[in-house]
């Protein structure tokens, strides 16, 4: 009989203990599991977070397709060094600059006259006698003037091209050992320098062209007014291309000998 009751209690206790614990465990493990998916929804946040941050603040690197700012003009202060070639400009031949001046001036405007009348061209505007043909001797030495005065404006857009282009430069008229080493081709600088040179001081003849027309109209000019314009403007489109020609072929020939005297003779 009391075997029966504790059998009977040890039933009953074990019945509630698994109405009481599996209900608990239950929530237990419910409870678990909602941290573990907030733990791993935090970590999924963060790390998102992490590469938003890391996409959104890492600056990017620097591909464009150009040079440095020590091979050309585009740093902060690129136009004070571009200033700086006119007011304190490198000179390295104090003569080269006369040389220049008088070749723009004097030999350029002369093998211009002297191939225009073989050619039985034309004279240009430019050319025109300060003494008149009613005085006594009138053509002798007439035509000197206004060469040089046209030749004066000539060198003074050479000279500044020349500024601009840094021509006055040791490495633009020296192709000596000296400056450059190796057996490769060294005139390439000077070719470079007297182009660069050459463009601008084109660039300054033609606005000065411009403005000879602007003055001498009184107003801008354009073809197709009058045939008087039309002429005016083909006459002066025709000297300028002459100018750039031959002043072209004049101080290009002079700067290539110019260099080509730096170089030496091999000596045993």
């Amino acid at each position: 009989m009391k075997s029966a009751v504790i059998s009977f209690l040890v039933v009953g206790l074990t019945q509630c203990s698994d109405a009481y614990v599996q209900p608990r465990l239950g929530k237990a493990t419910k409870q678990q599991g909602a941290r573990w998916n907030y733990r791993s929804k935090t970590a999924n946040d963060n790390s998102l977070s992490s590469v938003a941050a890391s996409l959104s603040f890492s600056k990017p690197k620097d591909t464009r397709l150009c040079a440095s700012d020590s091979d050309n003009n585009n740093d902060s202060d690129g136009s004070s060094n571009i200033l700086s070639r006119f007011t304190s400009p490198r000179i390295d031949d104090r003569g080269l600059p006369l040389a220049d001046a008088l070749v723009a001036q004097i030999v350029a405007p002369s093998f211009q006259i002297l191939w225009l009348s073989l050619a039985g061209a034309p004279r240009p505007t430019w050319l025109t006698p300060i003494i008149s043909s009613g005085q006594l001797f009138a053509t002798r030495g007439s035509l000197l003037a206004p060469t040089l005065i046209h030749g004066a404006g000539l060198a003074s857009c050479w000279v500044a091209g020349a500024l601009a282009g840094r021509a006055f430069e040791t490495e633009a008229f020296d192709v000596s050992d000296e400056v450059y080493d190796g057996q490769g081709f060294r005139y390439g600088t000077v070719i470079g320098r007297t182009l660069q040179a050459g463009a601008f001081a084109t660039g300054l003849l033609i606005m000065s062209t411009q403005c000879d027309l602007l003055l001498e109209y009184g107003r801008y000019v354009q073809p197709g007014e009058s045939e008087e314009i039309d002429l005016r403007l083909l006459t002066a489109l025709v000297e300028l291309i002459n100018d750039i020609f031959f002043e072209f072929v004049a101080l290009f020939g002079w700067r290539i000998y110019r260099a080509s005297v730096t170089v030496r003779p091999d000596r045993d």
